[in-house]
């Protein structure tokens, strides 16, 4: 069984001296608790005018 998940976040714009700051992202830990795996990890890349979103698609397998 497959799911595909996208999460969208932003870069860290607001506190420039902390350039790395690390995330969870809830739904992503619920499924790998329920025993996904991630088979596949594909960034999004748009032209978009917000530059400071980006999002991450997840396809995960059980």
């Amino acid at each position: 069984m497959q799911k595909v998940i996208t999460v969208t976040t932003h870069t860290n714009i607001i506190d420039k001296d902390d350039k790395f700051t690390e995330k969870e992202y809830t739904k992503l830990n619920e499924y790998l608790e329920d025993g996904y795996e991630v088979k596949q990890v594909v960034p999004v890349t748009t032209n978009s005018e917000s530059s400071y979103m980006y999002s991450i698609t997840f396809v995960l397998e059980k």
